[in-house]
């Protein structure tokens, strides 16, 4: 059999029929799919980032689907697996499909983006497997690129539009963890898009690893959490104890080796609810900062001079390195959702008096043109 054939065979065994993923659904939620074949996607761009992601247009298209939209495709092709074949079947499911199912699991939220409703499936000898999903491209493109664009205009964003960002970047972790009952591990500007009226939409839900970017320090140690009976400023202390008994892993494509999320959220869900204000932290001080995401040390540069002193200060409250010691996201909602309000209210009286300056400085003209006798009656 020709090497080529036999690959496409083994690739077309490991991956999941779209029954099969139906079993594997959370009962009373809507799942229902559109398919579209692999071969019917066009490529458009490639995206950065590890998941390969590309923005693609549908040559043929079910009724769904917009005539000469773009999506993002993000999938695992037959180049996936013959770049990496071995595990390919468990890093599958514990990846693409994983995402599917947690999308579809999640009570919806404005600020996170929805499940997807089409499959992109392989097709061999008639039959037809799940190899990814569509979701709609977002042309303003994510927080990060918004914050490289205005670099590159030698722009400032204004303040209005970080602080409502960052209200609902928080209004999507909180929903996170306290609605959903899950957590994200991966947030940072890259993962936020921006829809066509400037609100984000939190994106990746692999859970597969940290960013290099934004994760907090306690969760690249292998460590149990627990809330003990110390209470500070009205809140119980956490108590992390580190694990005694060797190595493990729990993550072969991510980092780190292991994945406390998943014990922290049955044990102590706030430990995994602070790790991610650390995240947030980091994550608003690039947007006001107005960098692009990187993995330096948080410092305030004279940039940032436009930034109230009190935003800075949140911001460096959520990366207190003792999560103890950091906000709670209650707290960063509330800042920030008034924060917002303040910006937008600043915003709308600095384009009155604008308006009152230009309106003025069109009488003086008009009035100096009276007096020197240049208007003839």
């Amino acid at each position: 059999m020709d090497a080529r054939v036999e690959d496409t065979k083994d690739y077309f065994s490991n991956l999941m029929t779209a029954e099969e993923l139906q079993q594997l659904m959370p009962l009373g939620r809507d799942n229902a799919f559109e398919v579209v074949k692999l071969d019917h996607l066009e490529t458009v761009a490639c995206l950065p980032g590890k998941t390969g992601a590309n923005i693609v247009r549908v040559r043929r298209r079910p009724s769904a689907l917009v005539h000469d939209s773009h999506y993002v495709f993000k999938g695992m092709p037959l180049a996936a697996y013959l770049k990496e074949p071995k595990d390919f079947k468990e890093h599958y499911e514990t990846t693409l499909i994983h995402e599917i199912i947690t999308l579809c699991d999640m009570v919806p939220h404005p600020n996170i983006m929805p499940p997807p409703k089409m499959l992109v499936v392989f097709t061999l000898d008639g039959k037809n497997k799940i190899c990814g999903f569509l979701q709609p491209a977002m042309k303003n493109d994510s927080v990060d690129a918004q914050v490289i664009r205005a670099n590159k205009k030698q722009k400032r964003l204004s303040l209005s539009l970080k602080a409502k960002w960052c209200y609902q970047m928080a209004l999507a972790i909180r929903h996170t963890h306290r609605v959903a009952k899950t957590y994200h591990m991966d947030f940072k500007p890259g993962n936020m898009l921006v829809d066509d009226n400037e609100n984000i939409r939190l994106i990746d839900w692999e859970q597969s690893g940290v960013s290099m970017f934004t994760h907090a320090p306690e969760v690249v140690k292998d460590q149990s959490a627990k809330e003990s009976n110390t209470f500070k400023n009205g809140k119980r202390r956490i108590i992390y104890t580190p694990n005694q008994q060797g190595p493990r892993k729990n993550l072969k494509w991510g980092f780190p080796d292991w994945n406390v999320y998943p014990d922290w959220k049955t044990v102590c869900p706030r430990a995994a609810e602070l790790s991610e204000v650390f995240s947030l932290g980091r994550t608003m001080w690039m947007l006001l900062e107005q960098v692009a995401q990187n993995a330096n040390q948080t410092e305030w540069t004279p940039a940032s001079g436009d930034i109230p002193s009190e935003w800075k200060d949140m911001v460096m409250s959520c990366q207190k390195l003792d999560p103890n010691e950091r906000p709670e996201l209650d707290e960063v909602v509330k800042f920030w959702e008034e924060a917002w309000e303040m910006a937008k209210a600043e915003e709308i009286k600095a384009k009155a008096m604008a308006t009152v300056k230009k309106t003025k400085d069109s009488k003086e003209i008009n009035k100096t043109g009276d007096t020197d006798g240049s208007k003839v009656a």
